[in-house]
């Protein structure tokens, strides 16, 4: 199993990634960066308004994220790991951000099926 976060193409293909991750029990497969979101985007696993992203930060509270579209993020307001309020673009907040890594929730089942 890949023990770091995918960060794009050079680390091989995205579904073998989740496929690998899945098969071997990890709730929540890890990236950084935007290009992952954009890979899961195009393979259409990535349901709005369902699929969530999580900011890892090293030193301050985590952060989640709804997609509620192929350019947004609303930040979801929770009693622990609230998102900033508001809508983001996705390719500047995941390109940007101080956290470690995110991972996501919630993407259609179907990828993992052959």
């Amino acid at each position: 199993m890949r023990a770091t976060h995918y960060g794009g193409m050079g680390d091989g293909d995205i579904k073998e990634y989740l496929i690998e991750w899945h098969t071997n029990g990890v709730v929540s497969p890890s990236f950084v960066g935007f290009e992952p979101f954009k890979q899961l985007m195009e393979l259409k696993v990535v349901c709005p308004m369902i699929t969530l992203i999580r900011l890892y930060f090293p030193e301050k509270q985590d952060e989640h994220y709804l997609v509620v579209d192929e350019e947004n993020l609303e930040g979801i307001l929770a009693n622990a790991h609230s998102g900033q309020q508001g809508l983001y673009n996705a390719e500047k907040l995941l390109s940007t951000t101080e956290a470690k890594y995110w991972e996501v929730e919630g993407l259609d089942p179907r990828i993992y099926w052959n």
